[in-house]
């Protein structure tokens, strides 16, 4: 059976997780070899505001570039964890930033709850690579894309003069999803 695997990524303007998504689209189509579509809704203006990414991944044709039913939703606002929730698949994963309130709607589902935005205040004193770090956590829990493909797109798309930072936050991301499994 061909792959179709459905994500969102939802939060506020300022995280940077349309950037994320073009990361994880060109990984998919570029370093995975698989079809990807990527589309992007945001408010008027770009910081605080509700900002939201979608991404297809399949190994056949993509002939409609929007999402039914969300396979992974990584949410890091309260906002867009109570939008896009009722979009879930039956058997969908929700990846959640900490301060998110989950509620009973996700019985029977997979939630990741983890301190995006704390570890990259903490650790970088920058809350802009919050993406970065989710990100990580993605590649080392879905199933759809490579770890090492979303690595490049990440590289590829960067200032050269930030790659150890990127990677720092990406390898971050990683590390915290092998603590949350092993938990």
């Amino acid at each position: 059976m061909a792959l179709k695997y459905s994500i969102r990524f939802s939060g506020a303007g300022g995280q940077g997780l349309i950037q994320a998504a073009r990361i994880l689209a060109e990984a998919a189509a570029i370093f995975d070899n698989k079809n990807a579509a990527e589309s992007c809704s945001y408010g008027p203006e770009a910081r605080g505001n509700a900002s939201r990414a979608d991404i297809i991944i399949s190994d056949d044709a993509i002939d409609y570039p929007k999402i039914d039913s969300i396979d992974l939703l990584m949410v890091l606002t309260q906002e867009a964890y109570d939008r896009s929730v009722k979009d879930l698949s039956a058997g969908g994963v929700v990846v959640a930033d900490r301060v998110v309130k989950a509620g009973e709607e996700l019985s029977g589902r997979k939630i990741y709850q983890v301190a995006f935005t704390e570890i990259a205040e903490k650790r970088f004193q920058n809350p802009g690579m919050v993406n970065i770090i989710a990100l990580g956590f993605f590649a080392a829990i879905n199933g759809a894309i490579g770890s090492k493909s979303i690595r490049n797109a990440m590289l590829a798309r960067v200032p050269k003069m930030s790659e150890p930072t990127y990677m720092r936050a990406f390898d971050m991301g990683l590390e915290a999803a092998r603590e949350y499994k092993s938990k």
